[in-house]
């Protein structure tokens, strides 16, 4: 998006209308329910990246036209919007970006008060902006050369309704809004969680999990510590739900338990959020309902997903016994449907790892799940 993005014209209503044409009566202003729009979530059709540099531009400009001959276009309460949207979209791509004021007057006394004033005043103001707004503007165009270039092919369309964390019957789903792929779980919503807010370029971080959890069970004043390890309590028990209660083997709970420890600290809640039991594809039929007949959907939940930047896609999935064997039989009938559905799932643009339950039950299990999880994120840029 270019800066003239965010304008639209409208009639001056301040000028004498007589005599003058209909071009000299219009004047362009700042599109505040659009950039509102942007502060509140990513807009449909335009990437977060492509908005944030729009939006950059747009302030950058505007502060200088301001410091250097007052032929801004904005006014503080719309420069004040923009900045905002401005810091909401980077945050969402995981960039931070702060300026020690807020509005045209609040810069005025920051340059007033830092030696920017008088003789040379306008050059060190320009000066003071551009090394104010280089660094966002540096890492947009890397980002956007990455992504040119095929640095990382994410999945392609827009992520809604995302069904995780099922921990017993499956849920019943009804398409509220057909045309427009509106949702709704019917029946069995105790037993999953339903996340359908729209996802930025970011993907889903801890961060956003838990301010949507907070939302959901209206935490109020709980500090973020007390809602994430309520929320992590309720990841945990959809983990290894069809294994017996007195068993010593819990792989996927070793899996996430792992994967919190390193990443769902307080200083990692800009980590991509580890969802357990999510809804790849559902079959509205239950096993026992087809008696025995073949599903159309072979695989309906994967065990893990992560949602990285730039559409990054990455299940994670452990191989019981199930997976491939019939009883205590290995059955290349099963191995087979496996790896096909893997298939299916890369030339869709997902990443597929496994665990086999061998490597999980060794010595050192967590440390090896650590190193994973490192060079995992490491190789996305995380």
């Amino acid at each position: 998006m270019q800066p003239g993005d965010f304008l639209v014209s409208e009639e001056n209503p301040e000028w004498d209308l007589i005599g003058l044409d209909s071009e000299n009566r219009m004047r362009r202003v700042l599109d505040v329910a659009l950039v509102d729009q942007l502060r509140q979530g990513c807009l449909e059709g335009t990437s977060d990246l492509d908005a944030a540099y729009g939006l950059a531009a747009l302030a950058h400009d505007e502060l200088v036209a301001f410091g250097t001959d007052s032929s801004q276009i904005l006014d503080d309460d719309d420069i004040a919007l923009v900045l905002r949207a401005l810091r909401s979209v980077l945050r969402r791509l995981g960039l931070k970006f702060e300026l020690p004021f807020r509005d045209f007057k609040g810069f005025h006394g920051y340059w007033s008060g830092h030696g920017m004033s008088g003789p040379g005043g306008w050059g060190a103001r320009r000066g003071y902006l551009q090394e104010a707004f280089e660094p966002v503007f540096r890492e947009l165009n890397e980002r956007e050369d990455r992504e040119e270039a095929g640095f990382i092919r994410g999945v392609d369309g827009q992520l809604k309704n995302i069904i995780f964390a099922s921990n017993g019957p499956k849920p019943e789903i009804i398409l509220r809004g057909a045309i427009n792929n509106v949702v709704e779980i019917s029946k069995n919503t105790d037993y999953c969680l339903f996340y359908d807010r729209p996802l930025g370029d970011s993907g889903l971080t801890w961060t956003e999990l838990v301010a949507w959890w907070r939302e959901q069970h209206q935490f109020g004043d709980s500090s973020d510590r007390e809602v994430g390890h309520h929320l992590y309590e309720r990841l945990i028990a959809s983990c290894d739900t069809s294994m017996s209660e007195s068993s010593d083997f819990w792989p996927e709970k070793t899996i996430f338990r792992t994967y919190c420890k390193r990443y769902g600290r307080e200083d990692g809640g800009k980590q991509p959020a580890l969802l357990p039991q999510v809804y790849l594809h559902y079959d509205p039929h239950t096993r026992r309902q087809r008696l025995g007949k073949p599903g159309i959907l072979l695989r309906e939940r994967m065990d893990f997903l992560l949602l990285l930047p730039r559409g990054v896609r990455i299940v994670i999935e452990f191989d019981g016994q199930q997976h491939y064997a019939e009883g205590d039989t290995a059955s290349p009938r099963l191995y087979a449907q496996m790896t096909a559905e893997d298939r299916k799932l890369r030339l869709k643009g997902h990443e597929v790892y496994r665990f086999g339950g061998f490597e999980l039950k060794q010595p050192g299990a967590g440390d090896m799940l650590t190193q994973f999880f490192d060079e995992l994120l490491s190789r996305h840029g995380l």
